[in-house]
């Protein structure tokens, strides 16, 4: 029987969390001064569907973020970091456990990390020297939160910033059990995205109650919104939002490590007043082929249209971030923290399509931003060296004085222990149309190296594939195809990225899995 000792610090946080943030609403350095050990915060903060080739900080003609380039003046900012995984699900996955989508089988939207894996995440890695918050605005990423919530000192309600809290995965009724929910209410009972309700009553009652909300809502704050409200799973304004992460971040005690994904600047673009229509300026992005995995056809007007809502959006969502920012600085946090602010993936407007649910794999989709500021830093950084989103994990994980774990498959950031390596190999995957259970057969992989990129689209299942190689140096639109003129550097890719799978598949099927 262990000894009468009082609460351990982590008992004491556990215990501490469960009070109202709005507690915590003292001055920040009076909870520091009480709650310092010297170790410094890491605060993860990822904007959905936020492509680097949109962000002005990066050269992009539109000045989309002025307030991110001011927050970069004083931080490490990479230029070529890169996504494993191409939407919410499956590129969170990744970011979180430092593995590879094949390895963590979180393959499709709404799918968690495979059982095997489950322990293998950021949060039990540092649950023993920090306090851990996470907060997902998306759904699809807050699912990933759920299946990490034993190792979530707090874990803040994907609604709580909105103006609405109407689904039904996160009740006590289901004990959390988010993939339950989804499949007995959600999914079937109420059925709010598509098809027929299973519920005769339930189904048309709620809809009604949830339209009334919507309603109200949305006339309350229409005239600042002209093309609607911004939407994740319900409403909300973009300052409730970055409102409520900076009360969250009022409370948290030193040291903590806190992941924030935020839903904008994702689809549907709502721009606000502000923003709207500030890019009406004739500029347009070269025009591209469609492709043959292409599952809209919109015209390159319509694209140009969507492009300008995204931008405008993304202006509107940094005005309202730049307070986050300007919080960050005046409450001290970046004294005293590591930020990493970075996207899960990113979006196209281009070959007929838009957004991120796509079989193609494009530079816009998976070439991310990616800013770090350390402690204390006053001057800006450049990392021109490629990186991939598996990297933040095992940084993290050093940045906190803990091992790099055997099972990481990603590589200490440059500037942060780790060293710049111009032959590395990046491989992104979308495999969507693939049973997490199975071996990968239905996929699209690509793998940047050398500041070139080889595609393989295979679905036997269509009876489709396609190689395709780009110099993304001389053809950074990824315009010309050369594979057809059979470079040695694409065979010698070709094989690379082909042998790869193989041995994913082989080990899979060694493991009976």
């Amino acid at each position: 029987m262990q000894n009468s000792r009082g609460l351990t610090r982590r008992e004491f946080l556990k215990l501490i969390s469960l009070t109202p943030v709005g507690i915590f609403s003292r001055p920040l350095s009076n909870l520091m001064k009480a709650a310092d050990t010297g170790m410094p915060n890491i605060i993860i903060i990822v904007f959905d569907a936020w492509s680097q080739r949109h962000v002005s900080l990066y050269g992009y003609p539109r000045q989309t973020m002025p307030n991110l380039e001011k927050f970069a003046a004083h931080a490490t900012v990479y230029h070529n970091h890169y996504t494993a995984g191409t939407f919410t699900t499956v590129a969170t996955s990744s970011m979180l456990t430092g593995l590879h989508p094949w390895s963590h089988r979180a393959l499709q939207l709404g799918s968690i990390v495979t059982p095997s894996h489950a322990s293998h995440n950021i949060f039990s890695l540092l649950s023993d020297t920090h306090s851990t918050l996470g907060y997902a605005q998306n759904e699809f990423a807050d699912q990933i939160l759920y299946g990490f919530d034993m190792e979530l000192d707090q874990h803040i309600d994907n609604l709580a910033f909105s103006a609405q809290a109407s689904n039904f995965y996160g009740s006590p009724v289901f004990d959390k059990k988010n993939q339950i929910a989804f499949a007995s209410i959600e999914d079937n009972m109420i059925r709010r995205d598509k098809g027929n309700d299973s519920s005769l009553f339930l189904g048309p009652l709620l809809r009604l109650y949830f339209l009334r909300k919507r309603l109200k809502f949305t006339t309350l704050h229409k005239s600042n919104y002209p093309r609607g409200l911004p939407n994740s799973s319900e409403l909300f304004v973009l300052d409730d939002v970055v409102d409520g992460a900076i009360e969250t971040l009022k409370g948290i005690q030193q040291p903590t490590l806190a992941y924030l994904h935020f839903y904008p600047p994702h689809d549907p673009y709502c721009p606000t007043t502000d923003f709207f229509e500030t890019f009406i300026d004739g500029w347009n992005p070269p025009e591209k082929p469609l492709h043959d995995v292409a599952e809209k056809k919109l015209t390159p007007r319509k694209l140009a249209q969507e492009r300008r809502y995204y931008d405008e959006y993304i202006a509107s969502w940094d005005a309202e971030a730049g307070r986050l920012f300007d919080f960050l600085r005046e409450s001290g946090l970046t004294q005293n923290s590591y930020i990493f602010i970075t996207a899960d993936h990113g979006e196209l407007f281009e070959r007929g399509i838009t957004g991120h649910f796509t079989k193609m794999i494009y530079d816009p989709l998976i070439h991310i931003p990616l800013i770090v500021s350390s402690p204390g830093q006053t001057a800006r950084r450049d990392v021109h060296a490629f990186t991939s989103s598996l990297d933040i994990a095992p940084t993290v994980t050093s940045l906190a004085g803990h091992s790099i774990q055997p099972w990481m498959e990603g590589q200490l950031l440059p500037m942060f222990g780790g060293a710049e390596d111009e032959h590395r190999s990046l491989f992104s995957i979308d495999a969507k149309m693939n049973s997490s259970f199975g071996p990968l057969k239905n996929y699209s992989v690509s793998l940047t190296r050398e500041r070139h990129r080889f595609i393989w689209y295979s679905y036997p299942k269509d009876q489709y594939e396609k190689f395709e190689f780009y110099d993304l140096e001389t053809d950074p639109e990824e315009m010309k195809d050369l594979y057809r003129l059979q470079p040695s550097l694409a065979k010698e890719m070709k094989d690379e990225i082909m042998q790869k799978i193989l041995d994913v598949n082989n080990l899979f099927l060694s493991n009976g899995l």
